[in-house]
């Protein structure tokens, strides 16, 4: 019995010294996944911040080299540009070269961002708003749905039948839609009356275009003559328009002593050839289309 109370004595340090390495290791695994926790968090956080700088800079290329460059110094230098053939040159010294030449460099224009597309659509959203409220509140026979960026019309709503002459309904209708664009466009374009509750810095418009669209055989009389219709009623809705509210036909895309400066309101027709078309002017729809500058 002595013997065995001995041996049970000489176990017991042993298994206590067992028992300390095992929470030893324990803690010890415990902090190395706490610092590698730390660090996870921390290459997260800066991937993120990299990420975020690079995808939002409005000129992404610039934001990824400066995330390398951490010690860029200030130099005077004369820096020559041709704007045209889009070339930069600096002075081979400035780059640690040892001659009198130039070293030269391309670049590429600065990109549009997003945020002028996205207030050229908002722009355009908020018009056609605006523009199909008011001719719905007036009663006009609108065709389809406004939301893509046109209001249209059945031509048989506004001419007398196979003619480019406006019926007394058309000549309303023209000076109802008249109405709502001469409110609605001198902000959006120039040449207009200014105003001070239009918005600075709004998107302007490109074009306001009216167009007549007709199916017709293109190897017929017929259709050819449906073809010199459309157009025609095209012209005929632009001086209705442009005689209701003198204002439309005063306002451009541009300002007038800029190159490509353009009358904002224009005429054009569309007509698609096909067998069997329906006799002239039948079908034919005209639309007002609108454009934002890009």
């Amino acid at each position: 019995m002595a013997g065995l109370a001995r041996a049970r004595r000489r176990r017991t340090p042993d298994l206590e010294e067992g028992e300390s390495y095992y929470v030893s290791m324990t803690d010890m695994m415990v902090g190395v996944i706490f610092i590698f926790i730390i660090m996870l968090s921390y290459f997260a956080l800066q991937f993120r911040q990299s990420t975020q700088a690079l995808t939002e800079a409005r000129h992404p290329e610039t934001a990824a080299l400066l995330q390398t460059a951490t010690a860029l110094t200030p130099h005077d230098v004369t820096v020559e540009v041709d704007e045209k053939a889009r070339v930069l040159c600096v002075p081979e010294a400035v780059i640690g070269g040892t001659g009198t030449e130039r070293r030269c460099f391309s670049y590429a224009p600065p990109a549009r961002t997003a945020g002028v597309a996205v207030a050229a659509s908002d722009a355009q959203k908020t018009l056609m708003g605006f523009l199909d409220a008011d001719l719905r509140d007036a009663g006009a026979p609108l065709v389809g749905d406004t939301s893509g960026g046109a209001l249209s019309f059945s031509a048989d709503a506004l001419f007398e039948p196979g003619a480019s002459t406006l019926s007394p309904g058309g000549r309303q209708i023209a000076g109802q839609v008249a109405a709502s664009l001469a409110r609605r466009l001198p902000c959006l374009a120039y040449g207009g009356p200014t105003s001070t509750a239009c918005p600075e810095g709004e998107a302007k418009l490109a074009l306001v275009n009216v167009v007549s669209q007709t199916n017709l055989d293109a190897f017929t009389a017929e259709g050819q003559k449906a073809a010199a219709l459309a157009l025609a009623r095209s012209a005929a809705f632009h001086q209705a328009l442009t005689g209701a509210q003198p204002v439309l036909g005063a306002l451009r895309n541009a300002p007038a002593d800029q190159p490509g400066s353009q009358p904002l309101m224009r005429v054009a027709s569309v007509g698609q050839s096909q067998e069997g078309a329906s006799r002239v002017g039948e079908g034919q729809t005209v639309s007002i289309q609108f454009q934002m500058a890009q």
